[in-house]
């Protein structure tokens, strides 16, 4: 039997807890997300979120730094977390562009071609996006962390300007990491719960 009735259950569970955990955001640059097919979705996530959340991490990393060698004892603290977010986020991207999109464009042939010889016959969708999912609230936790650190990234008129920088990047950052988070919690992750739910379905029993 491809699944047993505890994982048809399971993914019930999975598909509940996207809803629980998602950001609040119904839309940005005009443009309507659930309607853009999950193969291009992924593919919008990496060029687009994935490669400017890396670049962005690495320069907010490298001020930070500066700022706490120089003595700016806030940007000390921003560093010590942006290194916990860089850690966090390095493997998250990974195991996304190295697990879960590939088996999910799978996914997609198999729904395109009813051809499922490709497809894995074992549940791997529901544990690593139930995973991504709690990683994605430690994110969010790490930049509520960052807002009290930087005080909602306020900056006194006296501060060094190196300071308004980072913090303006910071929150550049984070209003990128949101949109993605809720592309992936709302949109992306529910489609492929529902597509290999389908697929499941639709295997035949021994």
């Amino acid at each position: 039997m491809f699944l047993s009735e505890v994982g048809h259950i399971y993914f019930f569970q999975i598909l509940q807890s996207l809803h629980s955990h998602s950001t609040t955001m119904q839309s940005y640059n005009q443009i309507n997300f659930n309607d853009i097919a999950p193969d291009e979705l992924i593919n919008y996530i990496v060029n687009k979120h994935h490669g400017f959340t890396k670049n962005m991490l690495s320069l907010t990393l490298q001020h930070s730094k500066t700022l706490s060698n120089q003595g700016e004892k806030e940007a000390s603290y921003i560093s010590k977390a942006l290194i916990l977010l860089n850690e966090t986020i390095k493997q998250h991207f990974k195991d996304e562009e190295e697990i879960l999109y590939p088996y999910a464009k799978k996914l997609l042939e198999w729904k395109r071609t009813g051809n499922n010889t490709m497809v894995p016959s074992v549940n791997i969708i529901g544990n690593p996006i139930n995973r991504f999912i709690e990683e994605h609230v430690y994110i969010i936790d790490l930049f509520n962390e960052i807002r009290t650190i930087t005080n909602n990234y306020t900056v006194a008129s006296n501060n060094k300007s190196q300071l308004k920088l980072l913090h303006a990047e910071l929150f550049e950052l984070e209003q990128d990491l949101q949109k993605q988070i809720y592309i992936e919690n709302n949109i992306l992750f529910t489609k492929l719960m529902e597509l290999q739910k389908e697929m499941i379905l639709a295997k035949p029993t021994n």
